[in-house]
């Protein structure tokens, strides 16, 4: 047997160098095996975790919330992929187009960042679509209804615009699809989204509730707001020509051996009962002759629903010169306040995007969520967002 003998004192630091040029290069090679670009920071390839990227607009990137954990990226970072370990890299933009995107090196970034599941949720951001949260939803917030119907109609009626998203859409699939042949076990996730607005066929009794409270102007009261359901459900046919839009780029994606890679997230059901709350009051003064002032005034009705995913955040006074003339007497004043609407998810909204993702049905046979791609052999769920 050899005995081991001592190294030369004018050796060891050659061999430590070497050992230390070594290290690099096992780790460079591990950096490999995992799919580590140079592009994605150092921390990722140290700990050789997994890679999430979600890419996409306000909604990932948390518009109106206060809390970065509670986006749905980091719930689902947080609640679901916790072994064996993954790294986030939340692209999301406020404002952010599908063709910002292409254009403005999201995708390119996504690319370099070799993800094992990216999320993409991108499209309520695009011109005109932008208007249903911007004009339409300012329009429904100040009681404008036919104002709201027509400014639904125009964004619903731009075959261009749809068009655009679609073509927008392939390319970024087609991107992935490039993606895919590097990193076979790459999982897509196309998030659609949920519509903030309550459903037309829910508001009746509300707003005859409100407009009955009102007692010398029920008449002028009911008018314009049996306008509102129409509003609604145009607004509605706008979202859903969004999603349809979504999912009809996806399509060609899911055809094939390795389709049920390409998975299509639908939340739009699961907020139907949780849209924003709208809470209305309306405070008037009728001047009866010879001498009487009556006060009428109908506080907090909810027109929206009681339990919401949205954040409550945007209030509107507008004037409801829609109220005069009074039926008995003169109306003196008439004020309204409209409180605690919202755009984007809260942190319980975020929650149920991150569930959906989590229990998605890939295109495969049966009940196959997308965590069984992933490796995570928990039970298939659909009573996610209880």
């Amino acid at each position: 047997m050899r005995s081991r003998q001592a190294v030369p004192v004018q050796w060891r630091g050659l061999l430590s160098r070497a050992s230390v040029v070594g290290a690099a290069f096992i780790l460079a090679i591990a950096g490999l095996a995992w799919g580590i670009d140079r592009n994605v920071p150092a921390a990722s390839a140290a700990t050789g975790c997994r890679i999430l990227v979600a890419a996409g607009d306000d909604i990932p990137h948390g518009h109106d919330l206060n809390d970065d954990s509670s986006r749905y990226p980091d719930k689902l970072l947080a609640d679901h992929l916790v072994e064996p370990g993954w790294c986030l890299y939340n692209q999301g933009k406020d404002g952010h187009t599908s063709s910002d995107f292409i254009t403005g090196g999201g995708l390119s970034n996504a690319y370099n960042m070799r993800p094992d599941l990216l999320t993409i949720q991108l499209g309520e951001q695009n011109d005109p679509v932008k208007n249903l949260l911007g004009d339409c939803f300012d329009k429904v917030k100040d009681h404008q209804f036919l104002d709201a119907s027509s400014c639904a109609a125009q964004i619903l009626a731009n075959t261009s615009l749809w068009d655009n998203m679609k073509k927008n859409y392939t390319t970024i699939l087609q991107q992935t699809r490039i993606m895919q042949m590097q990193r076979p076990k790459l999982v897509v996730a196309v998030v659609n989204y949920p519509n903030p607005f309550p459903q037309a066929i829910d508001v009746v009794s509300k707003f005859t509730s409100l407009c009955t409270d009102l007692v010398d102007t029920i008449p002028t009261c009911m008018v314009r707001w049996a306008q509102l359901p129409a509003a609604l459900l145009v607004i509605d046919q706008v979202v859903q020509k969004l999603n349809q839009t979504l999912k009809d780029a996806l399509a060609p994606f899911q055809t094939g051996p390795s389709g049920y890679r390409w998975v299509y997230v639908d939340v739009y059901p699961k907020f139907k009962d949780h849209c924003m709350t709208m809470k209305v009051s309306i405070y008037t003064t009728v001047y009866h002759p010879p001498s009487t002032v009556d006060t009428h005034n109908s506080t907090d009705h909810n027109i929206g629903c009681s339990t919401t995913w949205f954040t409550e955040t945007y209030n509107g006074y507008r004037i409801p010169d829609y109220l005069p003339p009074a039926v008995d007497g003169v109306l003196l004043t008439y004020t309204q306040t409209t409180l605690n609407m919202g755009k984007y998810p809260n942190s319980d909204g975020h929650k149920c995007i991150s569930d959906a993702i989590w229990d998605a049905d890939t295109i495969l046979p049966g009940q196959t969520p997308l965590k069984w791609l992933l490796g995570y052999g928990e039970e298939s769920k659909t009573d996610y967002c209880q």
